[in-house]
């Protein structure tokens, strides 16, 4: 390498700017980032569901003696799974399952900062504007279409931890949320009746005179970003791909089978999303943070879930998009393999069950193992760490995780740290 490129290696090494070598610092450095984060890949989509608050992966994936539920068959030879995920373990077979996830956070709050950004919370401490990783899949997939505004990262049901931030990566990349899913799209016409197309581009030509007025006097960035955001909200409503989000024109033989529950709509919107080749597409199902009533309330989730999801796989596979969509299914931590007195399993970091399939995955594949009661991994060579999970959504998506951007403030970010590693015998 010449001199240059040997200064920035070791400038980056030592945690400073590589502004300093640029005599173009927004617009050629930003140029080469890009490049530097993205990897051939034919993954177009990730579908990424998130069981926030602690799935008990022996009340589901993981069947021990001390399980609350039976065995039933999975689709994967010898591989069974528990009665909440009944419907699904007839689609594994197209995906496969991890059985052996691990971190040492047994903390919400830490743990979620880990499964959104495949760093813990104290190695995260000099990054405030850290995005979590779905924004930066989008962010690697759309940063250079020029096109009109059409969401990247789309988010579903609960928004805990760092869901839909975009941090440094700006709002362009922020997650959209549904927190209707039979009316995803909301307030594109005026609030009362519906007037001519004139009218509301009056009103739309009035706002931007206004803006425009205003910036004249307050030339901010916070303006700029208004500005923009009107100007996506435009082009949002106009676009002609605005129908995948209307689960509504699916015929009702489609609707019935994924259910209607409300995560059922959400897998069949996400189907739809992944149809359209949205780059993140974001589901989050709360309650699993049984404590108490832990039977009671895993058989309450999965009534409602376990449809939706095994119809997901089941069109994902038979129309060839699984192909190009990544599917995860992850918890930030595992439950306690004993139960109390209170029927209540407690936060287990230790190890816990992962789905994880679709684009360069293996088909069908177990990986790990735990031990009799579900408490630790039995080899500790085929364990995978959530930053490791990360890293290898990553590099399966087309998203180099040892690639550098550079923040808000300046610094340069790795995306995943030096302990993380991408477990190639996945692929």
């Amino acid at each position: 390498m010449d001199r240059k490129e040997f200064l920035k290696k070791s400038i980056l090494s030592l945690g400073l700017s590589p502004f300093l070598f640029s005599t173009n610092p927004f617009g050629s450095l930003h140029a080469e980032e890009e490049e530097s984060i993205v990897l051939p890949s034919k993954v177009k989509s990730v579908i990424f569901i998130e069981m926030m608050g602690g799935m008990s992966h022996v009340d589901t994936l993981d069947p021990k003696p001390n399980s609350a539920f039976g065995k039933v068959s999975s689709s994967i030879s010898g591989l069974s799974v528990l009665e909440p995920f009944s419907l699904t373990a007839k689609q594994l077979h197209s995906i496969g399952i991890v059985r052996s996830t691990w971190s040492e956070e047994g903390d919400h709050g830490f743990a979620q900062m880990l499964l959104g950004t495949g760093y813990r919370m104290t190695e995260a401490m000099g990054f405030p504007d850290i995005p979590h990783f779905g924004a930066v899949i989008a962010y690697a997939k759309k940063s250079k279409v020029k096109s009109s505004y059409f969401p990247s990262y789309v988010t579903i049901g609960g928004r805990g931890g760092k869901n839909g931030n975009s941090g440094f990566l700006g709002i362009d990349y922020s997650g959209y949320h549904v927190g209707n899913v039979d009316e995803p799209i909301q307030h594109l016409n005026p609030s009362y009746g519906k007037f001519a197309e004139d009218r509301i581009l009056r009103r739309k030509d009035l706002v931007s005179f206004m803006n425009e007025e205003f910036s004249k006097t307050y030339p901010t960035k916070e303006s700029k970003h208004w500005k923009n955001m009107l100007v996506a909200a435009e082009e949002f409503r106009n676009s002609k791909n605005i129908d995948s989000f209307r689960i509504s024109l699916e015929d009702e033989k489609t609707r019935t089978r994924y259910g209607t529950t409300w995560q059922g709509k959400a897998m069949l919107l996400a189907k739809r999303l992944a149809a359209q080749e949205v780059p993140f597409i974001h589901i989050s199902i709360g309650g699993w943070d049984t404590h108490t009533g832990n039977k009671a309330q895993v058989t309450k989730i999965m009534k409602e879930t376990d449809m939706g999801i095994a119809s997901l796989l089941e069109d994902l596979t038979n129309s060839g998009l699984i192909k190009q969509t990544l599917f995860v299914l992850t918890s930030e931590f595992g439950r306690t393999p004993d139960v109390g007195s209170r029927d209540g399993r407690d936060h287990h970091p230790k190890v816990w069950s992962t789905l994880l399939g679709g684009g360069p995955f293996s088909k069908g594949f177990v990986l790990g193992e735990t031990d009799e009661t579900g408490s630790k991994p039995v080899n500790p060579k085929e364990t995978l760490h959530l930053r490791d999970l990360i890293a290898t959504i990553y590099q399966a998506a087309g998203v180099n995780p040892e690639g550098v951007l550079t923040n808000s403030f300046g610094r340069p970010f790795l995306l995943t740290t030096k302990k993380a590693k991408v477990y190639e015998g996945l692929f």
